[in-house]
């Protein structure tokens, strides 16, 4: 059986869960002051950065003049769109 003195020295890793947040603590008994919390949240929130940017890349190269209008004229153009899908509907 291990004394108490052994079982304090090796390396521990303690995974926790709180909502939708998961991550890890890993502590060493030599080095308690310095705690690494390691979240698998900001590996996802650096490939949800991407993914954004790789959206809104093309709309830079815009000319500023246009995304405004572009802007105001999206919402009118999904209604229409949304009302031609439901006369199809009606009368497909």
């Amino acid at each position: 059986m291990e004394s108490g003195d052994d079982k304090k020295k090796e390396h521990r890793e303690i995974t926790y869960h709180v909502g939708w947040k998961k991550g890890k603590i890993e502590w060493n008994e030599g080095a308690s002051e310095a705690l690494a919390v390691k979240s698998s949240m900001e590996d996802e929130c650096h490939v949800g950065e991407k993914r954004l940017q790789l959206l809104w890349l093309p709309a830079m190269g815009l000319p500023s003049w246009l995304l405004l209008p572009l802007l105001y004229s999206l919402p009118v153009f999904c209604f229409l769109l949304t009302l031609i899908l439901i006369y199809g509907l009606r009368h497909g």
